[in-house]
């Protein structure tokens, strides 16, 4: 198992434990099943609302509520694709060089939102990405939706979906090659590399806060 992959936290187990925890992720699954259900009828909510990228998006969040591009006005919003269980684990390194990054430029997490859409949400449940998620000192937002919701979005986008054989999960997903940055208003205002240092990421948002 290489050392570099992040997983999550294991405990000893208990037998009551167990049950407790098995029913609790199998009402989650259901949930997440009708969540997706529900989203596959609705049809995807996408628009690019006049942008070169990006745009109007409706995706599950991981409280297995709905958050959309509006919760986020008044911030600048970083869109980013990937999975837990990514290639060469790059989207925990995305994050960990992000966080780094927003801990200099935004350290109370008010200006900037930074969204992790998951491309895997077969695997990727509410419960996984909240945990996921808090193993960054960021506090990064993360979702996922229906595979055509996420076609659609990644599409909005200009990401991609692209899942590799991996040798000990089965196959992972290619984390996107840029983050999209989107200002206060909506408006698509560039891209940054996903695979930056931290110190190339502070350096790109850095100056961005200086506009609102």
């Amino acid at each position: 198992m290489s050392q570099n992959k992040i997983h999550p936290v294991q405990k000893r187990r208990n037998p009551k434990l167990m049950v407790i925890v098995g029913a609790t992720l199998l009402v989650a699954g259901i949930m997440t099943y009708a969540g997706y259900r529900i989203s596959d009828a609705m049809g995807p909510m996408v628009s690019s609302e006049g942008n070169e990228v990006g745009g109007r998006f409706r995706l599950m969040d991981a409280s297995d509520g709905t958050m959309t591009d509006v919760t986020f006005r008044g911030r600048w919003m970083l869109v980013m694709f990937g999975a837990i269980h990514s290639v060469d684990d790059s989207s925990a390194k995305m994050l960990t060089q992000l966080s780094q990054a927003l801990h200099v430029v935004d350290p109370d997490g008010r200006r900037i939102a930074p969204v992790f859409v998951s491309l895997d949400p077969q695997r990727d449940l509410s419960e996984q990405l909240r945990q996921y998620a808090l193993q960054f000192p960021a506090k990064i937002i993360s979702g996922t939706g229906a595979p055509a919701t996420l076609e659609a979005v990644t599409k909005e986008f200009h990401a991609s979906i692209e899942k590799r054989p991996d040798p000990e999960w089965g196959y992972a997903y290619m984390t996107s090659p840029q983050i999209v940055i989107m200002n206060p208003a909506g408006g698509y205002a560039g891209m940054m590399s996903s695979s930056a240092s931290a110190q190339e990421m502070q350096a790109r948002l850095q100056p961005l806060l200086t506009q609102h």
